[in-house]
Order: C-alpha cells, then structure tokens, then sequence
C-alpha cells in the first residue's frame, strides 16, 4: 500500500472513529456524490485477487467500481466476496473497499457481513468486533421492541449497520446509516418481565 493511499484509509477510519461508523458506511457518503464507473477485464481480476482471493481462497461475488466525475475512471470499488458459510440460513461474507493507485489497485482491511432477516424486510450487517451470532441476535431482539422512547427502532436499523462491542463488557454498539444505538446485556433482577437486551440510547446523526 502506498503512503497516498495509507492516507486515504486513515481519513476515511478517523472520519468513521469521530463519527461512529464504519469504514464502509463513511464511505457511503461519499457514493452519493460519485458515479458508476467500467473496469477492464485485467483489473477486475486483480481487485477480485487482492480483495477476496489472496487472503481468503475465494471469488469476488460483486465489485462496483465508483469514479468522482461522469464516465469517469474508476477510483475505487466495493467489493463483496462470495459466501463461505451461512448463518441462520443466511449467507456470510467478506466486503473491502479497493482505492486506485495508477495502474494497481489497493484493498482496505476486509469485514464480515451478513443479511439479517427482519419482518418481511433485509437488513445488512457487519458484526464487527461481536461474534457474528451475537450481532445477528442482538439486531433482530430490539428489532422486535419496534420502539424507544417513542422513537422507531424498525426506522433505525437502516443498511449498512456495523455492530461492536461498547465500553462495558454488557454494551454493544450499533452503527446504520443516521442512527447510533446502545444496547444493554446487564438486566435488573427486579426488571424481569422487562425485555432483554435492553435499548438504553438512540441518536440520529445529522448528515450533510
């Protein structure tokens, strides 16, 4: 990786740190503002084998190739690796991000992802530091509070939301698109008929 692009990630990771998303889900933002872009055969085959290939023995399953200007080259790409095992009878999978360095093409640090049944609708998640089984319960248990404070959990849990462990061995983090969620594993005894987890914060992250 070269220092130019060692630089790119650590903006898009410091961003995501002061923000509380993930790579991917910073770099989102930035997808609005681009455009689809073509890439060769020869490249194709090269971000397939930097991204998915070399460190984990698989195919790349989808790439988006992005380019800040209308038919534009490409200068970076999504990219989802093909399933290596399921979970719930869902698939999980690798995603990384791949930046153009002239000719060659640089991938970022992969992460997990699944698909997390909710209701009749999908939902994207990156387990991040949790065990993905963890993740996936954690999602679909306050899923199923449909509230907080008056606020929608359905309406927060919007795609892509990475998932990490908090402060406190008991928290874990939510991060979707707008929202940030607190979840609680520690449950009063006197509050046993109460649900657990418990949601204990929500916040909708303005965006420009």
């Amino acid at each position: 990786m070269t220092l130019r692009h060692r630089a790119l990630f650590a903006a898009f990771a410091a961003l995501a740190a002061f923000s509380g998303l993930s790579l991917f889900s910073t770099a989102a933002r930035a997808e609005e503002q681009t455009f689809p872009a073509r890439l060769s055969r020869q490249e194709q085959i090269q971000i397939s084998q930097q991204a998915c290939l070399e460190p984990h023995g698989l195919e790349a399953a989808e790439i988006d190739a992005r380019s800040f200007t209308p038919n534009g080259k490409a200068s970076y790409a999504d990219v989802r690796c093909r399933p290596h095992k399921a979970l719930r009878q869902r698939p999980l999978y690798y995603v990384t991000q791949c930046a153009r360095d002239g000719n060659q093409w640089v991938c970022a640090q992969d992460e997990l992802e699944t698909i997390v049944a909710l209701g009749k609708r999908e939902l994207l998640v990156r387990p991040g530091s949790l065990a993905p089984e963890k993740a996936v319960d954690t999602v679909q248990s306050i899923w199923r509070y449909q509230y907080f404070q008056g606020m929608s959990i359905d309406k927060a849990l919007e795609s892509v939301c990475s998932t990490g462990m908090g402060d406190r061995a008991d928290l874990v983090e939510i991060s979707c698109k707008r929202w940030s969620v607190s979840v609680s594993y520690w449950c009063p005894k006197e509050a046993r008929k109460e649900p657990c987890p418990r949601v204990i914060y929500m916040h909708e992250r303005k965006l420009p």
